[in-house]
């Protein structure tokens, strides 16, 4: 497995197909389960931010989305395709970012989630990730939450930071 920047002009659409196949995962979570059938993020988000890519013998089998904000690094979005879970695949798109942020000099690296199930707070945890405290959520991060408050119960979520990203 290898991490490389995207080809915009390839990989686009098997990105938003492998964020849609991850989403499947949620099926097995009654209160959860309406996000399998979300859509994938839209081609102008995924072009607006910075994407990086696993790829395994010539296919994508995760992918890593940030934005600078707020003087850290978001992570929007980060997916693997099913049954490549445990792999170590999500632990390298989260390390690159993390490297990423610290590369820049950016003091944070900050997320939303899922409280549950283990693949989304309890996951990211084990990455040095708390939760961030709200007066230091920034206006860009804030508009994040207002914005996902429109579709997800905010009880459900978590904001969660690593406040030196250059500690990993």
């Amino acid at each position: 497995m290898q991490l490389r920047r995207i080809r915009p002009s390839e990989d686009l659409v098997a990105i938003q197909e492998l964020e849609n196949a991850a989403r499947s995962r949620y099926l097995d979570d009654p209160k959860l389960a309406f996000v399998a059938g979300s859509a994938p993020i839209a081609l102008e988000r995924l072009q607006a931010g910075e994407l990086v890519v696993a790829e395994d013998e010539g296919r994508i089998v995760g992918f890593i989305l940030t934005t600078p904000m707020d003087g850290g690094l978001y992570i929007a979005n980060i997916s693997v395709a099913p049954g490549q879970s445990g792999r170590g695949i999500g632990a390298a798109l989260i390390r690159e970012a993390l490297a990423r942020a610290s590369t820049r000099g950016l003091e944070k690296v900050m997320l939303t989630t899922f409280r549950a199930p283990e693949w989304n707070s309890p996951w990211f945890r084990r990455f040095g990730f708390s939760p961030m405290p709200e007066e230091r959520i920034g206006a860009g991060l804030r508009a994040v939450l207002e914005r996902q408050a429109k579709f997800v119960d905010p009880v459900t979520r978590e904001t969660l930071w690593r406040a030196r990203a250059d500690s990993h």
